[in-house]
């Protein structure tokens, strides 16, 4: 385990870096390299520049301790759930493996200690928040302010995790979870065992309430990366949804639309990087000081608008394409290139090559409360929340019922939201097939096609985990703590 020491040292790089740095007194006493773990919450200013540093990390290079050009924190973290999904192909890049499960999900491949590292170093780093907070000399209300973000931050890891490191909640509550630590650890730190699924989730729901009590009344500006009450509870709406809990995801979900309006259409094709769209709950602003450069989605998607570099390696399948109607407005951002494949105009970059990331919308919201009433029987509400988004996109209405209205709404969740983080989490949580079909890129052979519950959609443990954490069982699951690679899990 890495001491305290490390921890906020770490930090305090990332403050510096970040240029968020605002507490000048606290820097000035001790060198950036020498910096006393007391010193750092002495003050609220110091403990708020820890959390800017936590902030920092989320979208920092080499967060997930990778060292490759597509470890950016949360923006490659959703990069990596759309290179798993149907709907987009990858042909070139840096994901391309990704796209191609090309051993992403085994234990000694960089992927899986990347989303390892990039969450449990938040985690880490937000317990230091945590333990220390309440004894800095300040504000109570700013105290009460960063122990909510921090909890929400833990909250929303813990969450993260469990989706890319187990099957579903539905079928797998009792099942190996996550190892919990909610105090900072040091070198004598022993490890944690996996526990069960369940208590992951305890664990996610007690942060995610704490927060959202805390965060009541917390304003954060214009700073839409900032854990906010209502990205709170948009958090817990979409962990409802996992755990089909169909009632709380609903009532979530629904607090979301009574604050936040629907993407119009004019800003749906505007390009998807402006954060002042008021649909969008919580994004990523890129600066000059903070930003992906190159490496950032709108340099992936092949669409040729981009003013700086781009590697253009991101498509969408003919199939995928094909689901649209004629009139409906999102099929006017697809164009026909080489006689080949499709490329998508949804993701543009600005005149600056500084556009910012949108990680959840209203329109997402609308969605999960359509699913939510649907699996409770509500069907006549569901299709009234799905119609009030087609209608708006001028796509037909879906006259389903049943378990095909439950379908209509899967399949509006990938056409609404491709690109946007979804696609592996929905075929997880909605224990789907992956079936690409159509002009998929055939790698090794022919284009990857894998069951219901497979374990390749599950990332491993990382190796050096399973080597260092003594509460660990370095053997296979069920013998040992390791997810399977192969086969399928039948609950």
């Amino acid at each position: 385990m890495k001491s305290l020491k490390y921890n906020i040292l770490a930090l305090v790089a990332g403050i510096l870096a970040s240029g968020l740095m605002g507490c000048s007194d606290f820097l000035e006493t001790n060198p950036s390299t020498s910096v006393a773990d007391n010193e750092v919450f002495k003050t609220v200013a110091g403990a708020q520049a820890a959390l800017n540093g936590c902030y920092y990390q989320m979208r920092a290079y080499n967060s997930g301790g990778a060292d490759r050009q597509d470890d950016y924190g949360l923006p490659s973290v959703i990069h990596i759930s759309d290179m798993c999904g149907e709907d987009i192909i990858a042909w070139g890049g840096w994901y391309t493996f990704v796209y191609n499960y090309w051993g992403e999900t085994r234990a000694d491949i960089f992927r899986s200690s990347q989303l390892w590292t990039f969450h449990y170093r938040l985690i880490n780093n937000v317990n230091s928040i945590l333990a220390y907070v309440d004894q800095c000399a300040g504000d109570d209300e700013d105290k009460q302010f960063i122990k909510g973000q921090a909890y929400a931050m833990r909250g929303w890891a813990y969450f993260d995790l469990a989706r890319f490191f187990q099957q579903t909640y539905a079928i797998a509550k009792d099942m190996p979870g996550m190892p919990i630590y909610t105090e900072p650890t040091t070198e004598k730190t022993e490890g944690k065992p996996r526990g069960t699924l369940q208590q992951t989730y305890d664990q996610v729901l007690s942060d995610l309430t704490q927060a959202e009590t805390l965060l009541d009344g917390f304003d954060r500006g214009d700073r839409i990366n900032n854990f906010d009450q209502t990205v709170v509870q948009g958090v817990l709406a979409q962990v409802y949804q996992t755990m089909n809990n169909w009632p709380k995801a609903e009532e979530y979900a629904k607090k979301l639309l009574a604050i936040y309006p629907l993407t119009t259409n004019e800003e749906f094709l505007s390009g998807f990087n402006d954060h002042t769209i008021p649909s969008w709950i919580w994004g990523m602003k890129q600066t000059e000081e903070q930003n992906m450069g190159d490496y950032s989605q709108f340099a992936m998607w092949a669409n040729g608008t981009r003013k700086c570099y781009t590697f253009a390696g991101w498509f969408l399948a003919t199939d995928f394409v094909d689901l649209f109607d004629e009139e409906d407005i999102r099929a006017s951002q697809f164009e026909w290139w080489w006689d080949q494949i499709y490329v998508s105009y949804k993701f543009r970059d600005n005149e600056e090559c500084r556009g910012s990331y949108s990680f959840m919308r209203a329109d997402e919201m609308l969605l999960n409360a359509a699913e939510a009433c649907a699996r409770q029987g509500k069907e006549a509400e569901a299709k009234e929340l799905l119609w009030q988004l087609q209608d708006m996109r001028k796509a037909k209405r879906s006259e389903t019922t049943g378990d095909d209205l439950i379908e209509s709404i899967l399949l509006e969740r990938r056409k609404e939201l491709y690109g946007e983080g979804y696609a592996l989490f929905d075929i997880v949580r909605n224990q789907k097939p992956l079936l690409r079909t159509g002009n998929h890129v055939d790698y090794n052979g022919g284009s990857v096609q894998l069951p219901a519950r497979s374990w390749r959609f599950i990332f491993q443990l990382p190796n050096s985990e399973l080597k260092n954490n003594k509460a660990l069982v370095d053997d296979i699951w069920p013998a040992g703590d390791q997810n399977p690679y192969s086969g399928v899990y039948e609950p």
